[in-house]
């Protein structure tokens, strides 16, 4: 029986040797007091100042477009964020290129060559706000813009932009592009895709929009100017008599007074309903309301 404890010791002191040796033979580790916690940078969201458009310089019979739009509230807010015009899927959106289009076609009205010759864009981080000012007025080059348009992505980068323009294009035929600006800036994100409140600032987004207008080489040439204002006169003339010739149907609307900081694009979101259906039920000529003003608001 002794012989047996002898046997069973040698056996164990021989496998704790054995495993040793086999340690002995690796490389030496070094193994950490405790864990690295790997944190990103804190980033800090500086105070926003929002440029006056009161100070941008207007030419002879140019006109300043100005409004903003918000996108807290809705669903994927970055997404939101950067729907200038409006995006596919709900129509939310700032109506930027609509408006303009607008300022254009009014200055066609006064017998001019049209032009967008500026485009002012700020985004404020921390309220996810869009704000922006378009100058329009008469060309100086001999050209007619008749339309601004644009595509853009919210972290889809350059590639994803640049993907979406020969599309764009292809919708302007007999026109030629030309790009106004191109919109890249990097949005420190305070909320998360949902629009929660983030506690802490660690990323980024990136928010890029190209903007073209276009221009017609016919008009000035082969088309007089007064002759596209008479087209483009009576196509508003059959548009407005489609629009009565349709079976009336009972419209509520709610009455709003408008207040001071007031866009169309806020009153809008407020009812739920679109800057457009706005304008069209209180006969506006363009997005600009003014302090004040009664404004039917189509349920």
């Amino acid at each position: 029986m002794v012989g047996i404890k002898f046997i069973f010791l040698g056996i164990l002191i021989l496998s704790t040797q054995t495993i040793h040796a086999q340690s002995d033979s690796d490389p030496e580790v070094e193994l950490p007091d405790s864990i690295p916690v790997i944190s990103k940078k804190v980033l800090t969201v500086p105070e926003f100042r929002k440029y006056n458009p009161d100070t941008i310089q207007l030419g002879e019979n140019d006109q300043i477009i100005t409004d903003s739009y918000t996108a807290l509230g809705q669903p994927y807010v970055y997404d939101a964020l950067h729907a200038f015009n409006r995006r596919r899927m709900d129509h939310f959106g700032g109506y930027l290129n609509d408006k303009i289009n607008a300022g254009l076609a009014e200055v066609r009205s006064k017998g001019f060559l049209s032009d967008l010759k500026k485009l002012y864009i700020q985004i404020d981080p921390s309220t996810l706000t869009v704000y922006w000012s378009a100058v329009v007025g008469p060309s100086q080059d001999g050209r007619c813009y008749m339309h601004v348009d644009s595509r853009g992505s919210a972290g889809g980068g350059l590639a994803a932009v640049q993907k979406q323009c020969p599309r764009m294009h292809r919708l302007h035929t007999a026109m030629i592009p030309v790009k106004l600006l191109e919109f890249n800036d990097n949005v420190l994100q305070c909320y998360d895709w949902h629009g929660m409140k983030l506690d802490t600032v660690t990323s980024m987004i990136n928010i890029q929009q190209h903007f073209y207008k276009y221009y017609d080489p016919q008009i000035g040439n082969t088309i007089a100017l007064e002759e596209l204002a008479q087209k483009e006169k009576e196509k508003n003339a059959e548009m407005t008599v489609v629009m009565v010739a349709k079976p009336a149907t009972a419209v509520r609307y709610k009455r709003y007074t408008v207040k001071s900081g007031d866009t169309l694009s806020q009153i809008a979101e407020k009812f739920h309903t679109t800057p457009t259906r706005i304008k069209q039920a209180n006969n506006l000529r363009s997005y600009l309301i003014r302090v004040g003003q009664t404004l039917k608001i189509p349920g």
